[in-house]
């Protein structure tokens, strides 16, 4: 301790080495900014600082070289809807999971691991450990936290031992994700044999970490808040909030005393995860310490004092360069370590710069099911960035349940429960099974393994399906409803493991038989086998799987259909939306299915009729051996938008329809919509009118999906 001492003395001169112990609470825990901010004005140094969640945070970045101001744009740049959302981004996802036949139409998404157990954390924290290392890039895995600019210590919980833990060393982006595992919300860090979670359990005032840092004075600030209304402990969860609310409180009022000053930041109502008064908030530990202004007067140094504190500090600090070469790629797994690094170094080739590695860094994640991925700047030996990718515990799997239903007069309802699932190995890279059930009208059930090679683009998907599809026939108000059983496999070899793009060669092949064997046109439905050997094609840039803002989703298949009646077949459906104003969005949506002149059976012909497939008609009300469809529209987002429960949208979209009706010959229809929609946990809810061209009106409701399908 006695060199700790003598180092830092040469380092800060001025005699008093002061301490800083910050506390955690969430989103409170940014009043510090506001208390850093007032030192700042009053010239007064921080020798040493250790914080707990939160405080870990601001104290870790503060230690880095960050000031008040840097904070705060910080701060304000961090999305915190990303910092705490469940599962990726719609845009990160990889392309596999954006087929139509598994498209992720819903919010919700469970994660469960060996034996369907429930996870340690809801939140792999990926986005966070991204955030830690783009602002603490420069420190090193093996960095000493005494060496940096202004020494620094975290505090967490190791769920092993039931102790508190304070590395002085190691990953500074981990330590600093480890002090904020919110439990149950983030996922434990694993560190060593140790599993850590936030450190408030513990030690949420760490004024006695300061003190045995070396600390002659410690200052200590800690958040106050409300009382809890006893009116609202009635709940299950609200009774294990306050409980664990009343341990960090205890704790942080037995450290508290060890600090030589106290500065209280009263922030009244304000909750924990209120980000979005992230100023108040500052505003508030700004004049928390105001009001300590004439304790803190004896902590203020002189001008020529204050220039060689910052001098210090400045030399410490740490900049690497806006771009690099990825020299290493970690990984506990060996072959996640393979292939990772297979392809972060071919796509990082020739260079990348930090915003660069950031996005292949989500989308891996996203793509691999991977907790997440820190990285940092390597200075020795060969210069450039380190990434390291976090273990996956154990075997994983994701439920992701949505409902689709959709009524309108005349029509069939077609309600549907859709349970989605994607499960991981524990050591695979991208290797995934895919499985898709539906439960209602049109019941059925996929399953995809999909298995990309040595972390290049390209893959092998074989897969099974079994379904039952209904088709409707109108004539007049009169409505007939057929079913066509089919039951088959499918093998594709492909490239496209990512985000946006994907190309399929392949065939299905299988066996479909007819409720009732039909004729039109002259040809006659049969039970039939089939081989369909065909070219698919995906494009998806959306950031929304049920209700975009912005991006292109095309969706091809060319092939051949050998069976009873066979016939070449090309389908296509495309929908581009485009921001134009904050809350408003311009959209085009088309679809064309041909045959190429060749007659079908009922069964195999292409329909259209429904939401954004001539709304003004019923589902399915046409037939057709090729259609081609064409619309625009516009989509307003701003009616509430300050309300996160209900967010209602407003669209308007235009159709106009080409039909191939056979012995009916070409048809040409008009559809002009208007309908109010709102995004809801399990789908897309709406309500719209449609009026064709001769003015008639049709109503409709929906639930799930703006594309007429689950």
């Amino acid at each position: 301790m006695a060199l700790l001492n003598l180092h830092a003395q040469e380092q800060h001169p001025h005699a008093r080495r002061t301490g800083l112990a910050l506390s955690g609470g969430g989103a409170l825990g940014l009043a510090h900014i506001g208390v850093l901010k007032y030192f700042e004005e009053k010239r007064i140094p921080v020798d040493l600082v250790a914080g707990t969640s939160m405080g870990g945070l601001v104290g870790g970045l503060y230690a880095t070289g960050h000031d008040p101001a840097a904070l705060d744009r910080v701060v304000h740049e961090i999305i915190w809807d990303d910092i705490f959302r469940w599962t990726p981004r719609f845009e990160d996802r990889p392309v596999v999971e954006k087929q139509e036949w598994n498209r992720v139409t819903g919010e919700v998404t469970v994660r469960f691991g060996k034996n369907l157990s429930l996870p340690a954390g809801i939140n792999p924290g990926q986005q966070l450990a991204l955030l830690l290392s783009r602002e603490t890039i420069g420190y090193a895995d093996d960095q000493n936290f005494d060496d940096l600019p202004t020494p620094f210590r975290c505090v967490a919980t190791d769920l092993v031992t039931g102790e508190a833990f304070v590395p002085d060393h190691g990953p500074l982006a981990k330590a600093m994700r480890a002090t904020m595992a919110l439990p149950a919300v983030f996922t434990p860090v694993e560190w060593e044999n140790k599993v850590l979670i936030d450190g408030g359990l513990v030690n949420n005032l760490p004024a006695d970490v300061v003190r045995k840092m070396g600390a002659e004075k410690v200052i200590g600030v800690a958040l106050e808040t409300d009382p809890v209304d006893s009116k609202k402990l009635n709940t299950l969860t609200n009774v294990l909030k306050q409980s664990v609310a009343i341990a960090v409180l205890q704790n942080e009022r037995r450290n508290a005393k060890l600090a030589d000053l106290l500065i209280e930041v009263e922030l009244g109502s304000i909750g924990l995860l209120d980000f979005d008064h992230a100023d108040e908030i500052i505003r508030r530990g700004y004049e928390a310490a105001v009001r300590s202004g004439k304790e803190l007067e004896k902590f203020s140094v002189s001008e020529e004092e204050w220039g060689k504190y910052q001098e210090a500090r400045l030399q410490r600090m740490k900049s690497s360069p806006a771009s690099g070469e990825l020299v290493e790629v970690k990984s506990e797994q060996p072959n996640v370590q393979k292939d990772g690094a297979h392809e972060l170094m071919r796509k990082s080739r020739g260079g990348t710069s930090e915003s660069e590695l950031e996005k292949n860094l989500t989308g891996l994640t996203a793509s691999t099911g991977l907790p997440s991925a820190f990285y940092n700047w390597r200075f020795k030996d060969k210069p450039g960035f380190v990434v390291d990718l976090e273990r996956r515990p154990d075997r994983e799997m994701l439920l992701r349940p949505s409902v689709f239903d959709q009524w309108s007069a005349g029509e069939p309802n077609r309600f549907a429960l859709r349970l989605e699932t994607s499960g991981m190995k524990q050591n695979a890279y991208k290797s995934r099974f895919l499985t898709d059930v539906l439960l209602g009208y049109d019941p059925g059930a996929r399953f995809e393994y999909y298995h990309p090679f040595d972390g290049t683009a390209y893959f092998v998907s074989p897969g099974l399906m079994a379904e039952r599809l209904h088709i409707a026939s109108y004539a007049g108000r009169q409505r007939t409803d057929f079913s066509r059983d089919s039951v088959g496999g499918s093998f594709y070899l492909g490239a496209g493991t990512w985000r946006y793009v994907q190309a399929r060669l392949g065939f299905r092949a299988g066996y479909d038989s007819y409720s009732s064997l039909i004729t039109v046109d002259g040809v006659k439905a049969k039970d039939t086998g089939f081989v369909d050997p065909e070219f698919v094609a995906i494009i998806n840039s959306q950031d929304s799987g049920e209700l975009p803002k912005q991006g292109t989703r095309v969706n091809s298949i060319a092939g051949w259909s050998f069976r009873n009646h066979s016939y070449p077949y090309m389908k296509l459906d495309f929908d581009h939306f485009e921001p134009l104003a904050k809350n408003f969005s311009a959209f085009v949506l088309g679809i064309s299915d041909s045959s190429f002149g060749r007659k079908l059976t009922f069964y195999d012909q292409f329909t259209s009729g429904g939401l954004t497939s001539m709304d003004a008609f019923h589902y399915q009300e046409f037939h057709a051996n090729t259609l081609v469809e064409l619309g625009a529209g516009g989509m307003y987002r701003g009616l509430n938008e300050h309300d996160l429960q209900f967010r209602p949208y407003f669209a308007a979209w235009y159709q106009a329809g080409r039909f191939d009706m056979g012995s009916k010959g070409w048809q040409t229809h008009h559809s002009t919509s208007g309908g109010i929609f709102a995004p809801t946990p399990l789908g897309l809810a709406g309500m719209s009118v449609a009026f064709d061209e001769d003015g008639r009106a049709r109503f409709r409701l929906s639930l799930g999906s703006f594309w007429n399908r689950p």
